[in-house]
C-alpha cells in the first residue's frame, strides 16, 4: 500500500483499483463503488455501495477518446477515462478528516461531452483574453501560452488549478429516462483541497515520467482497449452489392442508366 502525504493530508494509492462506476441507468444516477453486478438499487443501497449523485474531484489524469469494446452494447465506443481524488460527496465521506484516495472511472456520450465542453470554455476564455490584450502577435501562441503549450500541457494546466464538480442530471426522453453527469468547476476552498490538487499534480507528473505510470493503469480498461483494436474491419462492399441489398427479395437489380 502506498500513500502520498501533502502537508497534513494523506492520499491512498490502492494496490488494486476499486471498481468505481458512474451509473447512468434509469433507476440509478449515482456513483457506485465495488458494487457486484446485477443488484437492484435497493440491494446496492443496503450493501453500502451507493456513493451519491454528487462528487467534487481533484483530477490527476484525463484521457479523452479512449476507444473500448466492452460488450455487445459498447463496441468501439469512445470513452473519457478519469483518475480522480474525491474531495467532496459520498466518495470522500468514506474517509474521515483530511484523507482520500485515488480512483478511476469512465464516462461516455453526454457525460463525456459535458466534460469536454469545459475545455472549450477555457479555450474560449483564452481567446477573449487575447482580444482584450489588443490581439498581440499570433493568437495561437498567446492562447497556448495562457491555456496550452500542447494538448497534454493544456489539460494539465487546467487540472492543476481547479476542483471539478460532477452532478447526475435526469433526462426524460422518448425511450424512457436516463442520467448523465453535468460538469462544472470552481477554485479550491480549503487547505485539504489545495493538498489534493498538489497530490494530483504529483501523480500526473510521475505518470508522465513513467515512474508512477502503474498507479494510473487499469488492467480492465487496457483489456477493453485491446478488444477494440482486435475487432476485424468490415469487408468492403461494392456499389452493385449495396444497390442489391436495397432491392426487394427476388427482384433483379436494374442497371444504372448512362447520364446524359
Amino acid at each position: 500500500m502506498e500513500t502520498i502525504k501533502v502537508n497534513n493530508s494523506v492520499f491512498l494509492i490502492p494496490p488494486s483499483q476499486p471498481k468505481l462506476q458512474a451509473n447512468c441507468a434509469k433507476e440509478y444516477g449515482q456513483f457506485l463503488l465495488d458494487c457486484p453486478p446485477k443488484l437492484t438499487i435497493l440491494e446496492a443501497q443496503a450493501g453500502g455501495y451507493l456513493k451519491g449523485n454528487k462528487a467534487d474531484f481533484a483530477i490527476a489524469i484525463s484521457r479523452p477518446d479512449r476507444v473500448f469494446t466492452i460488450n455487445e452494447n459498447f463496441t468501439n465506443e469512445p470513452f473519457t477515462e478519469l483518475w480522480v481524488i474525491p474531495v467532496g460527496g459520498g466518495l470522500k465521506d468514506q474517509f474521515k478528516g483530511p484523507a482520500s484516495m485515488l480512483l478511476c472511472f469512465l464516462m461516455h456520450r453526454r457525460s463525456k461531452d459535458s466534460f469536454a465542453s469545459l475545455y472549450n470554455h477555457f479555450a474560449h476564455r483564452a481567446f477573449q483574453d487575447w482580444c482584450e490584450a489588443g490581439m498581440p502577435g499570433d493568437p495561437k501562441e498567446f492562447c497556448y501560452g495562457a491555456f496550452v503549450s500542447d494538448v497534454a500541457a493544456g489539460i494539465a494546466s487546467v487540472l492543476r488549478n481547479y476542483i471539478f464538480c460532477a452532478e447526475f442530471q435526469k433526462v426524460d426522453g422518448a425511450k424512457g429516462s436516463y442520467w448523465f453527469i453535468q460538469w462544472s468547476y470552481r477554485r479550491s476552498q480549503s487547505d485539504f483541497e489545495n493538498d489534493a490538487l498538489e497530490a494530483a499534480e504529483l501523480i500526473r507528473s510521475g505518470a508522465e515520467s513513467g515512474a508512477t505510470l502503474h498507479w494510473v493503469t487499469n488492467e480492465t480498461y487496457e483489456r477493453w482497449a485491446l478488444n477494440a483494436e482486435n475487432v476485424p474491419a468490415l469487408p468492403a462492399v461494392s456499389e452493385a452489392e449495396a444497390r442489391a441489398s436495397l432491392q426487394p427479395q427476388n427482384q433483379a437489380v436494374l442497371p444504372q442508366g448512362k447520364k446524359r
